[in-house]
């Protein structure tokens, strides 16, 4: 118990994802709060660490899920049903609990309209005093990001912009610098879901955005296999693998297992 309090008011002083994370080549999962329900997410976050995963991504479950293709959209809808409260703040309070025994960073995935909905101010005043590290909004437009990132600066909460292959230049630039944390490259266009490989073209992008910025860029969108992993690894900072791991929920398969396989060495 004195561990847990020890660990939870580090973590209060130390929030933000920092390059230190970055010293290395990281994997962050995603997982879908509440898929298939909330105690069995708190066992996953905390295996995962245990696993080897540097970050875990939660995604918030949202009736018209934004970005998100066939088998996140369906894993939001199996928590919805399990249990219709699986909100912000139960999610909040989940992190509160694993940080009683991680110190790993955890970022959201969130709709717009639910922090909005939330409460900008208050939700990243929570945010902070729970232990969440960042947040990344895909449907929140750059040019009305002000208030959010004025709310997550001053409550030390990293605010993680996307950047698509078809963003133009000055829109990058803009996203860019308005990003905390890292910045997370979309792999493809289109919404999320297993792809057969990884375009060469990110290569290009991730050095057009290091040179706007001093900044960590992770890739995710489509990223199913170790060969994946490995590709993005030799030129990004880090790689997100959510479809994947959702499937194999879905399918009743352990998704830990599946990170273990992932992160065994070639």
């Amino acid at each position: 118990m004195f561990l847990g309090v020890v660990t939870k008011i580090w973590r209060l002083l130390e929030l933000m994802i920092t390059k230190d994370i970055f010293k290395k080549k990281v994997f962050i999962p995603y997982f879908t709060f509440g898929d298939p329900s909330i105690e069995t997410t708190v066992t996953l976050i905390k295996a995962s660490f245990d696993s080897g995963a540097d970050i875990v991504e939660l995604g918030i479950p949202f009736s018209d899920p934004i970005a998100d293709g066939p088998v996140i959209q369906a894993s939001h809808q199996r928590a919805l049903t399990a249990n219709p409260n699986v909100n912000l703040i139960e999610a909040l309070r989940v992190v509160s609990q694993v940080r009683m025994t991680h110190s790993q960073p955890i970022v959201f995935m969130s709709a717009v309209n639910l922090v909005f909905h939330y409460g900008i101010d208050r939700f990243f005043q929570d945010a902070h005093r729970h232990g969440l590290d960042g947040v990344i909004i895909p449907d929140l437009p750059i040019e009305e990001a002000y208030e959010f990132a004025r709310a997550a600066k001053g409550n030390k909460v990293s605010l993680i912009f996307l950047v698509s292959p078809l963003c133009s230049d000055k829109r990058m630039r803009k996203i860019v610098m308005a990003s905390t944390g890292f910045v997370y490259l979309i792999a493809s266009t289109g919404t999320t879901g297993a792809r057969d490989s990884v375009s060469e073209s990110l290569v290009g992008l991730v050095k057009k955005i290091k040179a706007i910025k001093d900044i960590p860029v992770v890739v995710g969108f489509g990223i199913s296999s170790k060969s994946h992993i490995h590709t993005v690894w030799s030129f990004a900072d880090g790689v997100i693998v959510g479809s994947y791991l959702v499937k194999m929920i879905e399918k009743k398969e352990d998704p830990i297992q599946g990170i273990r396989e992932l992160l065994l060495p070639s």
